[in-house]
């Protein structure tokens, strides 16, 4: 008796009868693509761990992406008959394909994701399949851009008369020739929100549908300008330097840590980001130049941010707060009197691996535990597979039977 296991996508639509009986386990599998036959065939057959399963008739020819998709109308028309179309990634049906056609040519959508497409067709693609994530729709007769997207003058010049924008994120904060705005665009939908300097506002509000709905921030000019950062950031004492009375804008949280007495307005007047981590000094620092609605986060020393894996050995030589959200192994040649003295806590949202005889002084530090901490040998015991079944397929991004 044998198993298939770890496989990305695993279409049995045309499993023979002889390896339908001779599998027993189907185990880890991201998309299990089956037709009426194989699911006959393999109706003994133990799944565990499938994400999803969707049935396809062994007649449609599959189309799988992983990444980006994009499908317009010349692409649907080029297809000979009806597919399936499988997106690890971002798929995007443009604006010129109309209901009829995307139900012609296509039979099933499966998407781990986002989805972008308009309103029309928005209903139609989530009835053709299973959508695992966000879905992006605009109006129908708008273009769409997708993004964090920077409006400048040469964009705008670039458009016909009386445009209609779709934007999933729209950033102005570059000099706009206002006069040119208003020849090339009618209508701006925003999806996701708008950041504009506030001098714009009663000249651009007007050409925003729905303005008094939409998710907005309005920054001050500063007499240094504005300077935007898609992303997270750290600044510190040295790349704080290269800010000249800028007011700051991060699409994302910034990391801050100050050990000199810096004039913070110096170089950063405002700065306006989703949260601020920062110790105690530091805050008193820069607190006076925040924008009211950052929210912040005060730790003890530096974050140590763990969202891979990570194995921590040797001396750990000035003081941390540490935020696992992956995989963080403590190495048995780590200095623990170090570890004691300088990491001031710990935050736990992945796996932690920890010597037994030091478990206890890790679990010292820990103050919130949402994932899991073992040792190398409870880890072992986890991975160990005491089942006698034979591994017929396993660890396969896409495999076809």
């Amino acid at each position: 008796m044998s198993k298939i296991i770890g496989i990305g996508m695993l279409d049995v639509r045309n499993i023979s009868e002889d390896l339908a009986q001779e599998i027993t386990k189907i185990e880890d599998i991201g998309t299990l693509v089956e037709s009426d036959e194989s699911r006959v065939l393999l109706k003994n057959c133990e799944k565990i761990n499938v994400a999803s399963t969707i049935k396809v008739p062994k007649e449609i020819n599959i189309i799988i992406q992983n990444g980006k998709m994009k499908v317009d109308r010349d692409y649907l028309e080029g297809l000979v008959k009806s597919v399936s179309i499988m997106v690890n990634g971002i798929l995007t049906f443009e604006n010129d394909i109309d209901i009829k056609l995307f139900d012609d040519k296509v039979y099933s959508v499966l998407l781990n994701g986002k989805l972008i497409c308009t309103k029309r067709l928005a209903v139609a693609v989530q009835s053709k399949g299973i959508i695992n994530g966000k879905i992006v729709n605009y109006n129908n007769d708008y273009k769409f851009f997708s993004g964090n997207f920077k409006l400048t003058n040469s964009f705008l010049k670039s458009l016909k008369s009386d445009s209609k924008l779709a934007f999933e994120q729209l950033i102005i904060i570059d000099d706009i020739d206002i006069k040119l705005l208003k020849e090339k665009i009618s209508n701006i939908q925003i999806l996701d929100k708008v950041v504009m300097l506030d001098e714009y506002e009663d000249e651009i509000s007007p050409y925003i549908d729905e303005y008094y709905t939409v998710n907005k921030t309005l920054i001050p000019q500063g007499s240094g300008g504005v300077q935007y950062i898609d992303g997270d950031i750290s600044i510190d004492d040295i790349s704080i330097r290269k800010y000249d009375h800028n007011v700051l804008y991060v699409d994302g949280d910034a990391e801050i840590y100050l050990k000199d007495n810096i004039v913070f307005d110096q170089y950063i007047e405002h700065l306006i980001c989703d949260a601020v981590v920062c110790d105690e000094k530091t805050y008193e620092i820069i607190k006076d130049g925040l924008d009211k609605n950052v929210e912040v986060e005060i730790i003890k020393g530096k974050l140590l941010n763990n969202k891979g894996k990570l194995i921590l050995s040797g001396n750990l030589e000035e003081e941390v707060t540490i935020r696992n959200m992956g995989k963080l192994i403590f190495d048995e040649n780590l200095d623990y009197e170090k570890f004691n003295e300088n990491v001031a806590s710990i935050i736990n949202y992945g796996l932690i691996e920890v010597p037994e005889d030091k478990l206890n002084t890790v679990n010292n530090k820990i103050t919130d535990n949402y994932g899991k901490i073992m040792t190398p040998k409870e880890e072992k015991a986890e991975e160990s597979n005491d089942d006698t079944e034979k591994i017929l397929y396993g660890n396969v991004a896409e495999l076809k039977l």
